[in-house]
């Protein structure tokens, strides 16, 4: 890829990254409102089983556990495609100063 290509390349990943940052974030808010809202129903529930409400509480902090696996996972990918970018573009520059 040519310079010019990496940097539009780039300028694209930045682009979805910004995105993707803004679409999780909405999940994550509305995923915590949910969870706000399941535990205010549970404490007000007298009539659900303490182990009921111990499973869904462990079933709450799984899903917390796999959704920020998920985007540590996915920040490591965008880095590492920034890093192929950048670097072939730099590559580039100091070629085409030669």
């Amino acid at each position: 890829m040519e310079s010019n290509d990496k940097a539009q390349a780039k300028q694209m990943i930045d682009y979805h990254k910004a995105a993707f940052e803004t679409y999780f974030n909405s999940i994550l808010m509305l995923q915590e409102q949910t969870t706000k809202s399941l535990d205010d129903m549970l404490k007000q529930s007298p009539w659900i089983p303490a182990q009921t409400k111990s499973s869904i509480n462990e079933w709450i902090g799984i899903y917390k556990k796999v959704t920020a696996d998920f985007k540590e996972s996915v920040d490591q990918n965008y880095s590492k495609m920034e890093e192929f970018l950048s670097s072939g573009i730099e590559k580039t520059k100091s070629k085409n100063k030669k």
